[in-house]
């Protein structure tokens, strides 16, 4: 071996010495030593460093996020969602200031606010999610959208349990409830959130939902309710529904008062099932009898024609203040009906045929009586309707013709499913709709009262088994313009 090999068969021994000492001096340097408590911090699963204590982090987020805290009134702000802190345990002190940390999550997360996730749970829709502070906040909200669609009195009755027992004309509360399953889940809320943070505020959002457009309407001298509602494309019960103030049509108000004409788009569905008693009147109708001794063309009345009454009880189901379904469960009649007639002279020197004589008589109901009118002439939801819609006379039930006439159309479309046009006189039409059958045929000639076909839920303009019925001066579609059925009852 020269004597340059032997120095470096020293220095290699001299090495492997060392390194070979290095874990002894190790383990004797940290043999006295336990591993540090620590925590490791994780932000969208991805490690971003360690920290000496859990709580002084989250202390520094709250102590510095006060801007949040004064905007929601809030005691504290959390972490974002996406921050996750676990234990950890080792000899390495290299930590994290709570500092640093924070300016390197403050500029990549939201930071969030404790509060509670609303689930309205929609039975043919997608859920609707809401956040906010406090839940008895919601639930006070519910009760207020609750009081908007039901009679105040009659809700306190009904809160009460006190068992009512109907005396003649008059309603109650049956069963009142939520028609979706909503569920309430405390959770941390990431700040760029929609957060509600007070019972206003929710009020308003189960009422409008987020889509909400402020609109106000400064009374004038004159205006009413009524006349308020109508300017503005609103039914009177949508007005009532917003200005908890105006209690009915006839209430008072004062020039300058301001009103809220908003349209309404609930995103909780109030349904109440009411036990009603009413008194109808039962019209008369008007029978004709032909006489061959007298004149032709002679009318005679040889009866005064008298309106009946009777009691009907229903069963009514609404929905956000809405006929949804109403049946008739019992009637009693108090006063009977005497039907008007009147004597036609029909003596002339050529035969004639009585039946050929054109009498239209007064207008015919187009269902069964008692029946329900659930959906008047005029606004509702926004848009403006142009027929009365009549129920409670059950599905299959019949549907008259109005008057005498010839049908003008008899098709189907798919919003209001099958329906006849009749065509009278003095260019008057009559429009019925939803039918669950059709009896008659374009050009068929139809006497007052006929049967013409039955009362249905067809088209997806139904929402329960209801007729629809229009009255229209000159043909449908074709330059006539509808106007209130009930006019021609009068």
């Amino acid at each position: 071996m020269t004597h340059k090999d032997r120095i470096l068969s020293i220095i290699f021994t001299l090495l492997v010495t060392v390194f070979a000492l290095i874990p002894i001096y190790d383990f004797k340097k940290y043999k006295n030593i336990k591993p540090q408590e620590l925590y490791r911090v994780y932000l969208n699963g991805k490690s971003i460093g360690l920290i000496k204590s859990k709580d002084k982090l989250n202390d520094y987020i709250n102590e510095e996020q006060r801007e949040l805290k004064e905007k929601y009134s809030v005691d504290a702000v959390y972490a974002p969602k996406s921050l996750y802190i676990s234990k950890y345990n080792s000899y390495d002190d290299r930590t994290m200031s709570e500092e640093d940390l924070y300016s390197l999550i403050k500029n990549t997360e939201e930071f969030t606010i404790k509060g509670y996730v609303i689930t309205i749970e929609k039975e043919n829709d997608e859920d609707i999610k809401i956040n906010v502070l406090n839940k008895e906040a919601f639930k006070n909200a519910v009760n207020t959208v609750v009081k908007a669609f039901v009679d105040n009195d009659e809700l306190e009755v009904f809160l009460s349990g006190e068992e009512v027992v109907l005396k003649g004309v008059g309603k109650k509360i049956e069963d009142l409830y939520i028609k979706e399953n909503i569920k309430i889940k405390e959770a941390f809320i990431p700040s760029n959130e929609l957060i509600l943070s007070d019972e206003k505020e929710i009020t308003k959002y189960l009422l409008f939902g987020d889509e909400i457009t402020e609109k106000y309407y400064k009374v004038k001298a004159g205006d009413t309710v009524e006349s308020i509602a109508e300017a503005n494309k609103l039914a009177v019960e949508e007005l009532l529904v917003v200005n908890q103030n105006l209690k009915s049509k006839n209430s008072i108000l004062s020039i300058g008062q301001e009103v809220s004409v908003a349209l309404i788009s609930p995103v909780i569905t109030v349904v109440e099932e009411e036990h009603s008693v009413e008194e109808q009147e039962i019209a008369y109708t008007t029978e004709y009898e032909y006489d061959g001794t007298k004149s032709y063309g002679t009318r005679i009345v040889k009866q005064e024609g008298k309106n009946g009454k009777q009691i009907v009880t229903f069963k009514i189901k609404y929905e956000n203040g809405e006929v949804k379904n109403a049946l008739i469960s019992d009637t009693e009649k108090i006063n009977e009906v005497i039907n008007k007639i009147i004597v036609i002279g029909t003596k002339s020197n050529i035969t004639i045929d009585p039946s050929t004589i054109p009498t239209s008589g007064d207008w015919y109901w187009p269902t069964l009586r008692p029946s329900y009118v659930s959906s008047g002439y005029g606004w509702r939801w926004g848009a403006f309707h142009d027929a009365i819609d009549i129920t409670g006379t059950g599905h299959g039930s019949p549907i008259f013709a109005a008057n005498n006439g010839v049908v003008y159309r008899v098709f189907y479309e798919p919003i209001g499913g099958y329906q006849i046009q009749i065509a009278h006189e003095n260019d008057v039409y009559t429009w019925y709709a939803h039918l669950s059958a059709q009896y008659v045929k374009a050009g068929d000639v139809v006497k007052r009262g006929q049967k013409i076909g039955t009362m249905g839920c067809t088209g997806s303009a139904c929402t329960g088994t209801h007729l629809h019925f229009a009255t229209y001066k000159g043909p449908p579609g074709r330059g006539g313009h509808h106007f209130n059925p009930y006019t021609i009852y009068k």
